[in-house]
């Protein structure tokens, strides 16, 4: 014989069912955002070139170059972003500022070497090709020949 089920207490017949939900996505989660920050303008990095620029001209001025001239000729020329002019009292003085450049250069971190080095003792002008900056190395003679600063003299000059 089967036994009957007991009836309903009052209380259970006033609990709704519960139906079983279908398996749907979690429910998400609310996110705390953080309290916007107050924009600060960084310093843009300095020009890496310039950098450069300015250390040889303190290489040049270390070992008593004269009138020393950076031109920033970028928006000018394609050939390079500046030219820097140096004049030395004699042959030897503008071979040892040559050689100081180099040198100097070499031992920087990353290493630079000359492109292209031109110049003689006869032609009292040495030339330093980095690409990105040429280096002219002249006695006053040469320098008052060639006016170079006047060939260039749309190029503003970097103080």
């Amino acid at each position: 014989m089967k036994k009957a089920k007991p009836a309903p207490t009052k209380s259970a017949a006033r609990k709704p069912a519960r139906k079983a939900a279908a398996p749907s996505a979690p429910a998400a989660k609310k996110v705390r955002k953080a309290p916007a920050k107050k924009s600060v303008r960084v310093p843009r990095p300095a020009d890496p070139q310039r950098e450069l620029v300015e250390k040889v001209r303190g290489i040049l001025d270390a070992k008593k170059g004269e009138n020393i001239v950076v031109l920033h000729v970028a928006d000018v020329s394609s050939i390079t972003d500046y030219m820097i002019l140096c004049s030395g009292l004699n042959i030897p003085h503008l071979r040892a500022l040559a050689d100081e450049v180099a040198r100097q250069l070499r031992l920087h971190e990353p290493p630079l070497a000359c492109h292209r080095r031109a110049g003689s003792a006869q032609s009292e002008w040495f030339v330093l090709d980095y690409v990105d900056f040429v280096v002219h190395l002249f006695t006053p003679q040469m320098r008052a020949y060639y006016a170079i600063e006047q060939l260039w003299k749309d190029a503003p000059v970097v103080s």
